[in-house]
């Protein structure tokens, strides 16, 4: 039992106070002047909205008298997906993206505007701002979109940020849109890449 507590006292520490940056920052802001080729993150949505019948479709497929529709209901919405983007521009990027959501998978493309503002200093880091526009599709015909804006910075921070391939870490805050046959919905939260999160959470200094 003691041993449990003394578990539990370290976690809250850790937690409450994440370990500082190390000694040494080397911070030159070089990988924001010279953007990977391959950006890639992994992310976790939270959500909260909103759902209502598409009542006007309903009605435009039956002669028969039909009773009222319901109002609609709030809902929670929760995801995890992985995106990938090729650079084309300074502050322009051009990719893809999927996301399981329950048990349905969605998918496809995104405009990702980086520089936004150029340093953004958040979880002892300085990032950059960054804003994604995505479009896509999932099953039984429905049509997805949303905007998302936040924080990003590379992974290795302290380290040469390759040109070739680089992952990306960081929190936004996400609005998604989605209309399915029967239904429109939207919903607003945020998406944070989990490996990252945890990391900050837990003060686990191996991981910094």
């Amino acid at each position: 039992m003691r041993a449990l507590l003394v578990l539990v006292a370290l976690c809250g520490t850790a937690i409450a106070r994440p370990p500082p940056p190390p000694e040494e920052i080397a911070d030159s802001g070089s990988w924001r002047d010279h953007p990977a080729r391959i950006e890639w993150s992994t992310w976790v949505r939270l959500a909260y909205g909103w759902a209502e019948p598409r009542a006007a479709a309903v009605a435009a497929r039956t002669t028969e008298p039909t009773t009222a529709p319901d109002d609609g209901a709030s809902r929670w919405d929760a995801g995890v997906g992985i995106e990938a983007s090729l650079v084309v521009g300074r502050h322009s990027r051009l990719g893809a993206w999927a996301e399981l959501r329950g048990t349905q998978g969605f998918g496809g493309a995104e405009l990702v505007l980086t520089g936004a503002p150029a340093s953004l200093d958040m979880f002892l880091y300085k990032g950059e701002g960054v804003l994604a526009l995505r479009g896509g599709i999932g099953p039984d015909d429905q049509i997805t979109g949303a905007i998302a804006y936040g924080y990003r910075c590379p992974w290795n921070l302290f380290g040469s940020a390759s040109r070739g391939t680089r992952y990306e870490i960081g929190a936004r805050v996400v609005l998604t849109m989605t209309r399915s046959p029967e239904e429109w919905s939207s919903t607003l939260g945020i998406e944070f890449e989990p490996v990252g999160a945890l990391r900050y959470l837990l003060g686990i200094r191996s991981w910094y």
